[in-house]
């Protein structure tokens, strides 16, 4: 038999819009379906057939009706395309008798009819196509298989001439009338010559899951970027966009930004070159309510993404066969696999139990608040994710679909970070002079600048939340506060608008305390961590893209003097009565109710102690030996911790780390001297009044 096949279903598609090689490159309509049946065996055309499809958005041009010699009625009162392929299947199985031994294949010239118009179009208008769309001949490259010696073919015409078909007065307007006749004759012309239909090519189903090696090649030319997807876009959806073409394996990698959230992008491997350039051409086309940019990406673009060294990551993955995988963000930090199959319940069961869960730890062995929960059905995995933003005890947790890439991506980069260490940094100088602090008043850079993500950006804060609150919020990321780095943000009327950004001395600092923060709570609200970059900090606290004044906490607030403006008191001696003491102005403080400021009292004297006596009665004591301790004396009756606290923002000072003296004195410990020095150094370039400033 020359096939394994009892018939061939010629197939020819006309939309709305472009055609020829540009076929479904523009996502309009389908408005003509013209099929013809041949007879294997026989070698005989059994029927042509075409059937007319009413478009559901696109408009119909006067050269089209003009070409296909009809009326805009014709088209336009035609039914819609699910109702002609329910026709078309029902022809093909009464007539052919496709239900019972009869057995039949698509047939097509060239791979767009199926690739990049029928199976899109279906997907776009949630029409169920039926598996004998998922294979087809390529009339074209039977036609090269059987004669290898022909030349160059463009187009249907082409090999009839190199076959000596008479065409007759065909026109060939790629409508498919006169085409699909001529397909017919073609395909009977190879049947004669002997040449046997037996493998065609194939359309996957479904996406299949799968995982990369960093040692893995991939070619660039199967690789494609793309750009502009919805955040909450799993790697399905990115399947349905490219519907009727192949993704290979594990195919899909979806990117994510610095922070581990995804950027709205995808690397996509297809299976080889071909189902890539029709990739190409779904540029600018549409999932959902936005259009996805499309552009060619390399080989390497996809491992980097794709693959992965989590050990967790690949056993976890090693389980997966086929399943659909959510992500959990916002877990409280003692939660179980228990908590999270008791959570989502009977009614969508975790695939495979405690061991379809995986917790997303920090390199210490810490919980991030993120887990990867595996559900063995699409509606299992849908009813999942119907409990986004639902509680888990008191906090409620986001929920979306995931991929077997971000699994990759979230675990291998995580654990690629440097181990944040327990204690503060011991980078510092161990060598500090102890001269006294020059009184020169300098101007002080309060700002950062730049495109490194250094920075992050707290949103959600209550609107009472001072300096130690935010430092014991950050818990053991507040080590890598840089100084004066703690910028609180103000409206117009002076008050907190609950947001605040912090430098930190690292862009791995930043990000770290990003994944580790986002979403906590500090009181009884949430609050939001983003990592951010100095220009994005400069732009929102000196005005920015919201056109509105903002104040920072390391900036002057109303009626002091600009730390950049020079300083002159006529009235005050600039040498203490005590030796080799200076002077620096008093520094305003917020109080503790919104919208107020308050000073420290005047003739304050603040003492350095590089070698500190350690006493029962003594603040809080970092590990070391270079750890200092600064005295402030002469405070007012009622000085709280936290305004002394507040008074040294910025220098990892938390308020356990102020202790009040019985007469009145405050003494404060700093992680280094270094720290504790350039304390009083800022201290002297920033604002008005006067204060004594004493170096043991």
């Amino acid at each position: 038999m020359a096939s394994s096949f009892n018939y061939l279903v010629i197939v020819f598609c006309t939309t709305a819009g472009r055609r020829g090689a540009l076929l479904g490159t523009d996502e309009e309509d389908l408005v003509l379906l013209v099929w013809v049946v041949v007879d294997v065996e026989t070698k005989k055309v059994l029927s042509f057939k075409q059937s007319f499809v009413r478009p559901e958005t696109s408009e119909l041009s006067e050269e089209l009706c003009k070409t296909l010699k009809i009326q805009p009625d014709v088209i336009t009162g035609a039914a819609s395309l699910d109702v002609v392929l329910q026709q078309f299947d029902q022809y093909l199985r009464q007539e052919l008798n496709a239900n019972e031994d009869a057995s039949f294949c698509i047939c097509t010239d060239g791979q767009l009819h199926i690739r990049q118009c029928l199976h899109p179009q279906a997907t776009s208008k949630g029409v169920e196509l039926p598996d004998y769309f998922y294979q087809f001949f390529d009339i074209r490259k039977e036609f090269r298989r059987k004669y290898p010696e022909a030349p160059i073919i463009i187009d249907v015409k082409d090999m009839a001439q190199f076959l000596n078909i008479d065409v007759g007065s065909y026109d060939f307007t790629e409508t498919g009338v006169d085409e699909s006749r001529t397909m017919a004759s073609i395909v009977q012309k190879l049947l004669s010559d002997g040449h046997r239909f037996m493998e065609p090519d194939r359309i996957r189903g479904k996406y299949e899951p799968g995982t990369f090696e960093k040692t893995d090649s991939v070619s660039d030319d199967t690789v494609v970027k793309a750009r502009g997807l919805p955040w909450q876009a799993s790697d399905r959806d990115v399947f349905r966009f490219f519907k009727g073409l192949n993704i290979a394996k594990g195919g899909v990698a979806l990117c994510l930004n610095s922070s581990g959230r995804r950027n709205g992008e995808v690397m996509v491997h297809f299976e080889n070159s071909e189902n890539r350039d029709m990739a190409l051409q779904r540029h600018k086309h549409n999932l959902g309510k936005r259009y996805v940019e499309v552009f060619k990406a390399t080989g390497e673009e996809f491992i980097k993404v794709a693959a992965g060294t989590s050990r967790d990551a690949a056993l976890f993955l090693s389980r997966d066969d086929g399943h659909i995988i959510v992500r959990m963000r916002g877990l409280p930090f003692t939660a179980t696999a228990q908590n999270v199959i008791e959570f989502f319940g009977p009614e969508c069961p975790v695939a495979g139990g405690e061991h379809g869960i995986l917790f997303v730890k920090h390199r210490n062995g810490k919980m991030t608040g993120d887990a990867f929960v595996m559900f063995a059905s699409e509606e299992s995995a849908g009813k999942a994710v119907e409990k986004h933003k639902q509680y888990l005890g008191s906090r409620y947790i986001e929920i979306f679909r995931s991929t077997t890439a971000e699994v990759q991506q979230v675990l291998s980069r995580l654990h690629s970070e440097p181990l944040i260490p327990d204690g503060p940094p011991q980078t510092m100088p161990q060598a500090i002079p102890t001269i006294p602090v020059p009184p020169a008043l300098l101007t002080q850079q309060f700002i950062t600048s730049g495109a490194a993500k250094d920075c992050i950006r707290l949103r959600g804060l209550p609107f009472t939340a001072a300096i130690e609150d935010i430092m014991r919020f950050l818990g053991e990321h507040a080590h890598f506060i840089r100084p004066q780095g703690i910028h609180m943000v103000y409206n117009l009327q002076g008050k907190p608008n609950g947001e605040a950004f912090i430098q930190m001395t690292a862009q791995e600092h930043a990000y770290m305390a990003a994944q580790s923060c986002h979403m906590k709570y500090m009181g009884e609200r949430y609050v939001e961590v983003f990592q951010c970059s100095g220009d994005e900090m400069s732009m929102v606290l000196m005005g920015g893209p919201r056109q509105m004044p903002k104040m920072s906490m390391s900036m002057p607030v109303p009626g002091a003097i600009a730390p950049t403006t020079p300083l002159a008191y006529p009235n005050m001696p600039m040498s203490s009565p005590h030796p080799g003491a200076t002077v620096i102005p008093t520094l305003p403080v917020p109080a503790r109710h919104p919208g107020a400021t308050t000073f420290l009292p005047q003739h304050h004297p603040v003492y350095y102690f590089p070698t500190p006596p350690v006493s029962p009665t003594a603040p809080l004591i970092y590990p070391g030996s270079n750890s200092a301790f600064i005295r402030l004396r002469g405070l007012h009756a009622g000085t709280a911790p936290q305004e002394v606290a507040q008074f040294f923002q910025g220098y990892g000072v938390p308020t356990e780390s102020v202790h009040l003296q019985p007469n009145g004195d405050a003494v404060v410990s700093f992680y280094t001297q270094e720290i504790a020095i350039k304390a009083l150094q800022d201290k002297q370039r920033m604002f008005g009044g006067k204060m004594e400033l004493f170096v043991a």
